[in-house]
C-alpha cells in the first residue's frame, strides 16, 4: 500500500510548535534531504531502510522543523496518509 507525506504532497502545511519557545515552526524539507549532495534524488523507502529510525515501518516522514523565532532546529515524525485516508479527507472538506 502507498503511504503519502501530507506536508512533502503539498496537502497540508507543516503545523508543529518549537519545544522552546512554543512559536509555529517552518518546513525546513525533509531530513533524507540533508544526508549528501544526491539524497534528494534517493527513493524515499530506500533512505528509509538505513537512517536508524523506525520511520519506515511506522509510515512516518520525518521533517526538519526551523523556528524563526528562537533559531531552534528539530526532526518532526509526520505520520503518512493512505490513498483511502486522502479521499476521506478531501470528501470531508468538501461537504463541511
Amino acid at each position: 500500500m502507498n503511504h503519502l507525506c501530507p506536508v512533502c504532497n503539498g496537502f497540508t502545511p507543516l503545523q508543529q510548535a518549537c519545544s522552546t519557545c512554543g512559536q509555529a515552526m517552518q518546513d525546513a524539507g525533509r531530513l533524507y534531504d540533508f544526508y549528501g549532495s544526491y539524497s534528494p534524488y534517493r527513493e524515499i523507502d530506500d533512505a528509509k531502510m538505513d537512517n536508524g529510525y523506525l520511520d519506515r515501518k511506522r509510515h512516518q516522514c520525518i521533517h526538519t522543523g526551523w523556528c524563526p523565532s528562537c533559531q531552534t532546529e528539530e526532526m518532526v515524525f509526520l505520520d503518512e496518509w493512505t490513498p483511502v485516508m486522502l479521499v476521506t479527507d478531501m470528501e470531508k472538506d468538501a461537504y463541511q
